[in-house]
């Protein structure tokens, strides 16, 4: 580099040399050539400076577009993050609409279950006579509230809540008469919720405890219905052929249950 320099600068000031009778002698063109020289040095060594400033220029030039592809590539992972996240919330909120619905579906299902075991609402005409005749005691009174809050409970298809309140009911007053309705109660729900060990245990409870009760006769229909459901076909039908002798004047509707569930059970 220096010599190429060196050779350019000489080039051009023997372009302005005059022959030798001019008026400038060799030794001033020595001393130009000399002054030329200095002048060449003084550029040699501020070259590493300029060639290592036009280095970092350039990496700074590629560091740049680097950072500048990095950004973009950033900005785009971000907005395809978003449209991600909208297409999530999206997504939850009509599940949320979907779960609403189920949930009303399931509450309505449950109500007309509940509606449909207790007969639509209409009361047993025993359980209004058990609570018409002690209407004069206020204990009686207590009892019979206690005992609609629990029915309507069971009503309104919240099964959990009546049977906590059935429980609570038969716990607190074990020796009225409504205790042999809220002992089949139970058996109905534990029926429902698909618990026939519990069923069967709470319609044997209501025979042994109140044999001659209000739901006596179902809770016998019922009980052979459970033993069945367990796998227990043997019991299932003796308690079921059982029914006719025991309770003669059953209601007709439960008569002709009893017949189907024997049928269903395939007693002979």
């Amino acid at each position: 580099m220096r010599h190429a320099i060196l050779f350019v600068l000489i080039f051009l000031l023997a372009g302005t040399v005059v022959p030798a009778n001019a008026a400038e002698s060799k030794k001033e063109i020595a001393l130009r050539l000399d002054g030329v020289q200095g002048r060449v040095d003084k550029i040699e060594t501020r070259m590493p400076a300029a060639v290592n400033m036009q280095q970092r220029l350039d990496d700074l030039e590629t560091q740049l577009r680097n950072q500048t592809g990095a950004n973009e590539r950033l900005e785009f992972e971000n907005r395809k993050r978003r449209d991600e996240l909208a297409g999530l919330q999206s997504a939850v909120k009509i599940l949320s609409k979907e779960v609403q619905l189920a949930l009303g579906a399931a509450r309505n299902a449950n109500a007309m279950l509940g509606r449909f075991l207790i007969g639509e609402g209409v009361p047993v005409q025993e359980e209004q006579s058990a609570a018409n005749a002690a209407a004069d005691d206020e204990a009686a009174l207590m009892a019979q509230q206690r005992y609609g809050e629990a029915k309507t409970y069971l009503e309104q298809g919240y099964f959990d809540q009546a049977k906590v309140s059935f429980e609570a009911f038969v716990a607190e007053y074990g020796s009225v008469e409504l205790t042999g309705p809220a002992l089949f109660w139970l058996g109905e729900i534990a029926a429902v919720q698909g618990d026939f060990r519990a069923a069967t245990n709470a319609y044997i409870e209501t025979l042994k405890r109140f044999p001659k009760g209000s739901k006596a006769p179902e809770a016998m229909v019922k009980l052979g219905a459970s033993l069945f459901a367990l796998g227990d076909q043997e019991e299932a039908c003796r308690t079921l052929k059982a029914f006719p002798g025991q309770y003669p004047k059953a209601a007709a509707g439960i008569r002709a249950r009893a017949g189907i569930e024997r049928r269903r059970a395939g007693c002979g």
